[in-house]
């Protein structure tokens, strides 16, 4: 890897390791590229954002050497939760922002820990750091040093989907992330964990905060948005997020008056976004209240939210909803 351009590695063109459910545990691959102003300016309804975004590529041997060479200031080492334990990881930054950011989203790491991955998130282009531009076509990840490289990486919305990615490369063969709301139902020995997955806009929010608002059973949110189910253990795990980063829209959607009874310190808006009323980093206390939860639960039901309005023949026969012009479709275990 010389003269300032990755290597020729190759296209790992899989299916992504984001999104409803993970096909492949070692693939961190997404779709190609697409131009930088559909990057930019795709819609909530129309592109989905996984797949806007950049692919992930091999770079060969020496990233670490490129890394070295660049000066990134910050460091930040701090921890999600998996059902087997915690995965560890470092974010190197020569972005404040972003860094603080990480810092507030993450629950931190335990001193002396040793990362299980690295991911270098670098605010500018190749080129303003000396390199080739053709390290701006991809994410770049080492399964042999167990880092990533990111150009370009102006919004945390990007940093947070390359920690998604990490972590599902670096976790063990018997763990499967979701990307969805995994919910505790029910209480005592009848208690169970039930996923609600889809595509962003889907309507995995709205059915969430429908549920919350049910007074016929206890209701509890182990993971809002992501989160990994042990096949081998059968249960899944609170990710351990201090902060979450979330749409304000769905903040509004759980917890209507937000603004009005929020305690201050308890958010925080992203300002990575060129929208900046858009997303924010909110504590989950402040938007779920007494309807967290941080104890594991194992998942008996999933519920799949789309857009699209399909055939439910496949369903348990009664069980679609309809939704704003698409269906919610209940898999039973």
């Amino acid at each position: 890897m010389g003269d300032g351009q990755p290597g020729q590695g190759r296209w790992a063109r899989r299916r992504g390791t984001e999104g409803p459910a993970r096909a492949c545990r070692r693939s961190l691959a997404w779709p190609l590229p697409v131009p930088d102003a559909a990057r930019e300016e795709y819609g909530e309804m129309g592109v989905d954002y996984y797949d806007a975004l950049l692919p992930v590529r091999e770079p060969g041997t020496g990233l670490p050497g490129v890394v070295a060479g660049i000066r990134v200031p910050y460091r930040v080492l701090a921890s999600a939760g998996v059902p087997a334990g915690r995965i560890v990881l470092a974010f190197i930054s020569d972005s404040a922002r972003l860094s603080r950011m990480f810092a507030a989203n993450w629950a931190p790491a335990r001193t002396g820990q040793q990362p299980d991955a690295t991911l270098c998130a670098l605010a500018r282009p190749a080129r303003g750091y000396g390199l080739n531009g053709r390290w701006d076509q991809a994410r770049w990840w080492s399964r042999e040093h167990k880092m990533m490289l990111a150009f370009g990486c102006g919004s945390y919305r990007l940093a947070k989907v390359c920690v998604r990615g990490i972590c599902s490369a670096v976790s063990g063969e018997d763990t499967v992330f979701v990307h969805g709301c995994t919910l505790s139902v029910g209480a005592g020995p009848g208690r169970r964990g039930v996923v609600i997955t889809g595509g962003s806009g889907a309507g995995k929010t709205t059915l969430a905060a429908g549920l919350l608002r049910h007074r016929g059973y206890p209701v509890a949110v182990l993971n809002d948005d992501w989160g990994a189910v042990s096949l081998a253990r059968g249960d899944s795990a609170s990710t351990g997020e201090r902060m979450l980063h979330m749409k304000t829209g769905s903040v509004l959607a759980l917890r209507p008056g937000f603004f009005a009874s929020a305690p201050t310190g308890s958010y925080a808006p992203d300002l990575s976004e060129r929208d900046r009323a858009a997303r924010m980093l909110v504590s989950p206390e402040s938007v779920y209240g007494p309807c967290g939860c941080r104890k594991p639960v194992p998942p008996g039901q999933m519920s799949c939210s789309t857009r699209a309005v399909r055939s439910a023949a496949w369903c348990r026969p009664g069980r679609s909803w309809p939704t704003g012009g698409g269906m919610i479709f209940g898999l039973w275990a």
